[in-house]
């Protein structure tokens, strides 16, 4: 038997669909974010490396892709992560940094005694507001472990950057905020004159030559 609506059931069921297609829009307005992290290193060129070679291994070790939320301030923010695996682009970064401080990346082989393994441990968007003014700010943490014929040594370095943002509700270029997060991270490890040198200087399975 068809039911006919009375013109006030009609304005109420249309009023429910207008309702329902606007959260809906909501929703895919706040389906979250995509960032791709292509860092690079900036170091003073120099020679200390001696033209040594040194393998290099990049992980990403999080627990997952996720950064944080776009927008922590509102209750439909969708999450930030990362597209892509960023362990490729972080490991052309490394290399480039070695060279530029006297070292020859090398693929991984008997002969090549020097190991240099990077780890992103941590890659986060954590904003903050301090009344109306919104800064956004970006946190990446690395562990090294560098191996030089047997002998290891483990760093850890942290990058930071924070912007503020010029107007409420504003999101930053999160493709360059993490990247440029990363990059401060991996230069302050190629900077590392400790981790230089251990690298650098010849070790024998029995003494260390200086």
């Amino acid at each position: 038997m068809k039911q006919h609506l009375s013109p006030r059931g009609r304005r109420l069921r249309a009023s429910a669909l207008f309702a329902a297609l606007a959260l809906v829009a909501l929703l895919a307005g706040c389906a979250g974010q995509q960032a791709t992290v292509t860092p690079s290193v900036v170091v003073e060129k120099e020679t200390l490396g001696r033209d040594v070679e040194v393998s290099v291994t990049v992980k990403d070790a999080r627990g997952g892709a996720e950064v944080g939320l776009c927008n922590p301030a509102s209750s439909f923010a969708g999450k930030l992560t990362t597209a892509c695996d960023p362990a490729p682009a972080m490991r052309r970064a490394v290399e480039s940094g070695l060279r530029d401080k006297g070292f020859k990346p090398a693929a991984a082989s008997e002969a090549v005694v020097r190991k240099l393994t990077v780890e992103l441990t941590e890659l986060a968007y954590k904003p903050s507001q301090t009344g109306a003014q919104l800064s956004a700010r970006a946190v990446a943490v690395i562990a090294v472990t560098a191996d030089n014929n047997g002998q290891t040594m483990t760093k850890r370095y942290e990058g930071e950057t924070v912007w503020k943002l010029p107007a409420e509700g504003v999101e930053p270029e999160f493709d360059k905020l993490l990247s440029m997060t990363v990059s401060k991270a991996l230069s302050h490890m190629a900077s590392d004159y400790e981790l230089i040198h251990f690298l650098e200087k010849t070790i024998l399975r029995t003494r260390d030559i200086k």
